[in-house]
């Protein structure tokens, strides 16, 4: 047995599921972002309407 690579696999999936959980919580961070910007651009286009 090799112990300098033992379960790497099972490290290697953990480090990607991580990186995934990462990626979502600033996709969602983003989105957020998204939506209040529109709501501004909203509210400043109902401001220039009068």
């Amino acid at each position: 047995k090799c112990h300098r690579h033992y379960c790497w696999e099972k490290l290697r999936r953990a480090e990607v599921d991580l990186e995934r959980v990462r990626v979502w919580y600033k996709l969602d961070e983003l989105f957020e972002q998204e939506r209040n910007v529109r709501a501004a651009m909203t509210n400043r286009a109902g401001l220039l309407a009068l």
